[in-house]
């Protein structure tokens, strides 16, 4: 039997292992359902991914398993646990070692194993099976491919991005920028603290204290990104940079050494006893350890210089998941400040495998509320529903005439290492032909972490010049004007949906393209705020189906409720609020 596995960067077709009959291939990525049953049709062998290793199910379970496996073994002096702050970083590693931890049981040990490149994923398949896995000389490995790499990146990413990128690498935790960051005056009222790292992140959270313009509201961000909005009146910006110590404390240095011993006992015990942990111990995945304690520690710091200085009567998040802005909900936790963790997209998966950090979870709608009880298990007394006003705005209404676009949410797909081009190339074509038919235009659009630059070039190279005068290409904020010209809006399963449902436009998920295990596209669909297509093919029959298919207010209603802002100030607050 010969298995060849496929590098996420690499075709089946292009390359010198295209000349030999496989059994098996295997895709250390994922470019979507359609595409490997044409794969298995053109090789003539089983094609599939190692996403398909392990269920839904099993892969929920499995997670939560290893995120929560050393939680209380590393708790520092302000009660901050630093096994839950980490374990976000190591996360997609470990679900990779798990993925092919199922998929080492299925190889028979009589396999002939071939790697068209190297890859993480094949020291981890080796170090499974104990044997040598070779691959194909790739030149991509030598330095002149090391250099491609970096003009690749250069020429991806905006100047922006890049110097964001470079302070994220160099300048985590405030090392350089707290020298010329100016220490803002304390609040002198009472302030409800608005963590944030991103701009996503921040609209949500803006769009809550807008409800409430007598609260005084402070967004204290950990990366630039998290302030490149318009806020409300109410709402000051400033920079954790800011509340940086200067010097670095040296009572910190020393619990950093106390932690690291903890570390190591750690490893050497309560890893020991899961193979999983076991396994990416022994492969160095939790090597850089020992310095993002140190900086996060260093930037617990700067968190506990904001409690300290400012009157904080609450902290009011949208992102658990980023390392350093769970920390402040700790922090306030641990000072018995109210802490409401509100989502900033329609669902959130990361509280099914990650215990809750904040005392009260803020969703959306009916929708989320179900995904989060019934699917993550969260308790339902945590649970409350309210979106903001901002969110539930009157619903746009235009004729049918002025529906002249057909709009693609695209996505960075690199999570699960998925090949944007496989599914542009099989999305693309059917769209410019149903814009032909229809006299429509073709909008993709981008998500932030998305290169304009990069997807421009994907399209030219994918289409033709004709084709091409059908597309344009949109990144920054989701405008009204640009559901409000929808005919019809398509992804895989961004909450994209729901805004779409809102607006009243039809959504399409393509389901042959979602790998995830957590289910969103199913969740939409189960609500309705969008209907699944099982092939490229079905795009070119979505007209049928849009004369047939209606949302109503009811759908609407269950995927948006608002809260009013006495329930929004008295969640908050933790306390009774008088209506005013």
């Amino acid at each position: 039997m010969k298995i060849l596995l496929l590098h996420p960067s690499k075709s089946a077709e292009l390359g010198p292992w295209r000349e030999t009959h496989w059994d098996w291939i295997v895709d250390l990525g994922w470019m979507g359902r359609s595409a490997y049953c044409d794969l298995a049709q053109r090789f003539g062998c089983r094609a599939f991914s190692i996403h398909d290793s392990v269920d839904c199910a099993q892969r929920r379970t499995g997670l939560r398993e290893l995120l929560q496996a050393a939680l209380g073994y590393l708790v520092d002096a302000e009660n901050v646990d630093w096994w839950d702050v980490y374990s976000s970083v190591p996360y997609d590693l470990l679900d990779q070692i798990l993925l092919l931890s199922a998929l080492a049981k299925q190889i028979p040990t009589s396999a002939e194993i071939v790697a068209t490149r190297p890859h993480f994923a094949i020291q981890i398949l080796s170090a499974l099976l104990n044997r040598e896995i070779k691959a194909f000389i790739d030149e991509s490995d030598s330095a002149d491919g090391t250099l491609y790499r970096y003009y690749k990146a250069a020429r991806t990413f905006r100047p922006s991005q890049l110097v964001q990128i470079a302070l994220d690498k160099w300048d985590m935790d405030y090392r350089f920028r707290r020298h010329w960051s100016p220490v803002a005056k304390a609040a002198t009222e009472p302030a409800i603290l608005l963590p944030s790292s991103y701009v996503n992140v921040s609209r949500v959270q803006a769009n809550y204290a807008q409800m409430l313009p007598h609260r005084k509201f402070l967004l204290i961000i950990t990366r630039p990104n998290g302030g490149q909005i318009d806020l409300p009146k109410n709402v000051e910006l400033r920079s954790l940079a800011s509340y940086s110590p200067k010097p670095f404390l040296l009572s910190t240095e020393k619990e950093h050494a106390h932690l690291v011993e903890r570390w190591r006992k750690l490893q050497s015990k309560i890893f020991q006893a899961n193979g999983v942990l076991r396994l990416a111990n022994k492969l160095n995945v939790f090597a850089r350890f020992p310095s993002f304690l140190q900086k996060g520690l260093r930037i617990r710091d700067a968190w506990r210089n904001v409690f300290a200085r400012e009157p904080i009567q609450a902290v009011l998040s949208a992102d658990e998941n980023s390392p350093f802005t769970r920390l402040p909900v700790l922090l306030g936790r641990s000072r018995n400040i109210s802490t409401v963790l509100a989502d900033h997209g329609a669902l959130n998966m990361t509280v099914a495998v990650r215990p809750l950090a904040a005392a009260k979870y803020l969703v959306q709608s009916e929708m989320a509320m179900d995904y989060v009880v019934n699917w993550c298990g969260v308790s339902v007394n945590q649970v409350f529903v309210g979106a903001a006003a901002a969110h539930s705005v009157p619903r746009l209404v235009s004729n049918a005439g002025e529906r002249d676009w057909i709009i693609l949410f695209s996505s960075e797909y690199t999570p699960n290492t998925g090949r944007a081009e496989v599914f542009y190339k099989e999305i693309l074509p059917h769209l410019c032909t149903l814009a032909t038919q229809t006299q429509r235009k073709v909008i993709i659009k981008l998500h932030p972490f998305e290169s304009y630059s990069e997807r421009t070039r994907l399209v030219e190279k994918l289409l033709s010049l004709e084709q091409r005068r059908l597309v344009e290409l949109r990144d920054g904020p989701l405008t009204p004007e640009l559901l409000n010209r929808a005919w019809f809006t398509l992804t895989v399963e961004s909450s994209a949906a729901v805004e779409s449902a809102l607006q009243g436009v039809p959504c399409f998920l393509c389901g042959w393209f979602d790998s995830s295990w957590y289910e969103y596209g199913t969740q939409f669909a189960k609500f309705s705020a969008a209907q699944v297509i099982s092939s490229p093919e079905d795009i070119l029959a979505i007209p049928k189906r849009l004369e047939v298919w209606r949302i109503t207010p009811t759908t609407q209603d269950r995927l948006a409720r608002p809260i009013r802002p006495e329930e929004l100030e008295s969640l908050i607050l933790g306390i009774a609020v008088e209506t005013q």
